[in-house]
């Protein structure tokens, strides 16, 4: 079925919704022909344009015009119809779908295909409300630059007659090769590019011989489409919800340069990579990319007055009694909204909001960000997985914190990133606390299905921590010089502790070096070390957990199902047999591949 990336809209002119039908059911079986409304390409938009390797590209404009209005018709230069019993100008079709073919055409030149290859480029001019047999028809017609197509009130009319009209237009026998189409279309609609690490530059051309990672249909249609208002994204582990999170944030920048728009997330290693996909300052949107401590630490400190005196005293006090949890999740939020009631709120007013790993957001965090939500506009997006939600809060319901959810939820049960290797670990390793909250609550989600290409897991057994230190050194060791890239998760920061760890001293041995995920340049192979609590939200080839026969209370095991599901490749866990884990070891043990 022919894939609609976006569509006409209630704002949308009976002339376009009526093209969308036509479409809609000549490519009825077709299911390799993508279809967008008024896409953006450049600074321009075209009304729709049709990319497949069946026929290449089609650019579509469509007036309204009604015959007995449309007054002056130019090969170039403006037009000229009535309105209101006045002559007023207007763009002039034939010159707008020059730019767009200019446009397009110079995208297509940037793919550099070897010379056999060619790009058909089909330009239609649609006047839904002419008929062709009338005077105005006949002078656009006879106006009309040779390789622009006219069609008129009968050819749109009927499904029959629109279905010759394009069997008339379209090339015979072509195909282009999925592998230039995605090139092709990554050119065209740069936002259809998957936001990963090693292709974060919209700008950037990519050509015939790059490797080009795509959104799929589903997760680039959620982007251009997901609805206005407040909406909620609930998924599992691997899922593409930071994915869909920054693919909505560029289709937003790119429709809106003028707009506010704020991206909140929980930890900072996830605004970090948050900021490294998104590339703010490419946008001409103003784009704040913050976790909710640091945004709100700053709009309460950017005055000298009682928030900031109040801010720095709760700040002192938390630190001396040894009480920072409660000074982030309940004083601080507590004092944005006091602020807030009185501040002029159009000074901290977001056209659009997106809020990536939710779960961990406490109830008044919603309330102050509502807060600053513009009203019109109205955007918000939500992603959330209750599964993860290691740091221990109230339940509540999304209408309480002002949040308008019903009807606006969708559920992503399909993990992209998880091998169903490693995907059956993280199963084992769930307690059942948790599982049986699956089905209770929409943001507890089981994963359905992993679709990952395939993956390891490896599972270092041993009779003493000795031996599993020296084991797990060795494995490094071999995997260091394959230029792989891995981290290693424990439960505590080992930075902030000098990396006093026994493993570390293996590793010198070895003279391995390491570094803090904290200092991660998305970029250079190696050994990394972090913890499962800053992890959310990214992901690596091979992870690596020790001391798995410690995780032992629930809290524990979701941590660790957090840390199983960061790999995308290769997972080793070790364990010393010893210490009493034996039990839940001996469950993933048969998992080993």
């Amino acid at each position: 079925m022919v894939k609609f990336l976006s569509k006409p809209n209630s704002n949308s002119t009976p002339g376009e919704r009526s093209f969308f039908n036509r479409i809609e059911n000549y490519f009825e079986e077709e299911n390799e022909v993508y279809v967008y409304f008024e896409p953006a390409v450049g600074d321009l938009r075209p009304d729709y344009l049709l990319l497949s390797p069946n026929f290449g590209v089609i650019i579509v404009e469509i007036k309204d015009y009604k015959d007995i209005t449309l007054k002056t018709i130019s090969k170039s230069g403006d037009w000229e119809f009535l309105k209101y019993n006045q002559l007023t100008s207007i763009s002039n079709p034939f010159d707008q779908l020059y730019q767009y073919w200019r446009r397009i055409q110079n995208r297509v030149n940037k793919c550099e295909f070897p010379e056999p290859i060619e790009i058909p480029i089909t330009k239609i001019a649609a006047f839904t409300n002419i008929s062709r047999d009338s005077d105005q028809a006949l002078t656009i017609e006879k106006l009309s630059p040779r390789m622009i197509f006219c069609c008129f009130k009968e050819t749109l009319g009927r499904n029959d007659n629109f279905k010759s009209f394009l069997n008339d237009l379209l090339p015979v026998n072509y195909q282009l090769d999925s592998t230039f189409f995605n090139i092709l279309r990554a050119n065209i609609i740069p936002t259809c590019r998957l936001p990963s690490v090693d292709q974060t530059n919209l700008k950037n051309f990519v050509k015939f011989d790059d490797k080009v990672k795509l959104l799929d249909d589903q997760q680039e249609q959620l982007a251009r489409e997901i609805g206005e208002g407040h909406r909620l994204i609930f998924g599992v582990a691997g899922s593409g919800k930071t994915v869909l999170l920054i693919a909505r944030a560029r289709y937003l920048a790119l429709k809106h340069p003028d707009w506010k728009i704020l991206i909140l997330c929980y930890n900072r290693l996830l605004r970090n990579l948050l900021f490294h996909l998104l590339n703010p300052l490419d946008f001409d949107a103003d784009i704040t990319i913050s976790t909710f401590h640091s945004w709100a630490r700053q709009f309460l400190l950017q005055d000298i007055d009682q928030f900031s005196k109040l801010y720095e005293e709760g700040e002192y006090n938390a630190k001396k009694k040894g009480k920072m949890n409660y000074f982030f999740q309940d004083f601080v939020p507590n004092l944005m909204l006091e602020k807030l009631k009185i501040e002029d709120e159009t000074q901290l007013r977001y056209n659009a909001i997106l809020i990536d790993e939710a779960q961990d957001f406490e109830e008044d965090w919603f309330r102050s960000i509502i807060n600053v939500l513009d009203k019109d506009t109205n955007s918000l997006l939500i992603t959330c997985d209750g599964l993860q939600g290691i740091y221990a809060r109230k339940r509540f319901t999304w209408s309480s914190v002002g949040i308008q959810a019903r009807g606006r939820v969708r559920r992503l049960e399909k993990s992209y990133r998880t091998p169903i290797e490693i995907g059956a670990v993280a199963q084992k390793v769930l307690p059942q606390s948790l599982t049986k909250l699956i089905g209770q609550f929409d943001e507890f989600l089981l994963t359905k299905q992993f679709i990952g290409k395939h993956g390891i897991v490896e599972i270092i057994l041993c009779d003493s921590r000795d031996e599993e230190y020296m084991k797990l050194a060795e494995k490094i060791n071999r995997l260091i010089k394959q230029k792989a890239k891995l981290l290693i998760l424990f439960k505590r920061n080992q930075a902030k502790h000098n990396f006093d760890h026994p493993l570390f001293d293996y590793l010198k041995n070895f003279k391995i070096s390491w570094r803090d995920l904290e200092k991660y340049n998305y970029e250079s192979p190696g050994l990394l070390v972090g913890t499962l609590h800053g992890t959310k939200g990214l992901e690596f080839d091979t992870i690596i957990i020790p001391e798995i026969d410690t995780y032992k209370s629930d809290k524990e095991r979701q941590l660790l199902y957090v840390g199983v599901t960061r790999s995308k490749e290769r997972l080793i866990l070790s364990a010393n047999q010893a210490n009493g884990g034996k039990e839940f070891v001996q469950i993933i043990k048969p998992l080993q591949t």
